[in-house]
């Protein structure tokens, strides 16, 4: 039998009255440290699951738009019920909103792109944002097909940062309201933003509209 010096004596006898004193909360210790393993892995599983369902279900409303037996708006609005904070909700509800306004339904349209600007206003936050900026574009544009000019204007400055897209909407809206010195302005920035040559022949078209 090894013989142990009076230090490690001691040390076993301390180790043994700390698991004496503390055996019970180190199992429970270990036992919680094993259902986080356990708990992470199931949270991840189940992350990844359903992912996985609303990935199907918007590829299942993607080939329903080619099937006008489908009623492709209780097919979208499942997908923004069971999973309202993922994409697959926004692009569904951007679909939804162009039903609606297909349907002359600017109201409804309205309704729906304001849901998406509400889950991605980023007045106070400083990185660009793709679906907020389309969400803002369109909802003018209702709003201006919807004779709301003011409201349109209004969309479009409380955004942080203002693409050719945006000063070109704010132009057409501005000119709704008589405003025409302000909507050459927006026109001309719009104008500078861009470098297709298609949208620089439209806008040039509108500006001359302008001086007519």
């Amino acid at each position: 039998m090894v013989k142990l010096s009076s230090t490690e004596e001691e040390n076993t006898e301390f180790l043994s009255s700390l698991w004496g004193s503390y055996k019970y909360l180190l199992l429970l210790s270990l036992i919680l440290l094993g259902g986080g393993i356990i708990g992470w892995e199931y949270w991840s599983q189940n992350k990844v699951t359903k992912l996985q369902n609303s990935s199907d279900m918007y590829e299942s409303f993607i080939n329903a738009l080619n099937d006008s037996e489908l009623d492709q708006k209780v097919m979208a609005e499942e997908i923004v019920q069971k999973y309202p904070n993922s994409l697959y909700a926004d692009l569904v509800t951007f679909h939804l909103a162009k039903i609606f306004v297909d349907q002359n339904d600017l109201n409804k349209a309205e309704e729906y792109l304001r849901w998406i600007l509400d889950r991605h206003d980023s007045k106070w936050g400083s990185d660009f944002d793709p679906i907020e900026v389309t969400a803002r574009l369109r909802l003018a544009r209702v709003l201006i097909a919807n004779e709301n000019p003011e409201k349109a204007i209004e969309v479009i400055e409380y955004s942080q940062t203002l693409n050719g897209s945006l000063y070109e909407v704010k132009g057409d809206a501005e000119e709704q309201l008589g405003q025409f010195s302000q909507a050459k302005l927006s026109y001309l920035k719009a104008l500078e933003s861009t470098q297709s040559q298609s949208i620089q022949a439209l806008l040039k078209m509108k500006l001359a509209n302008l001086d007519n």
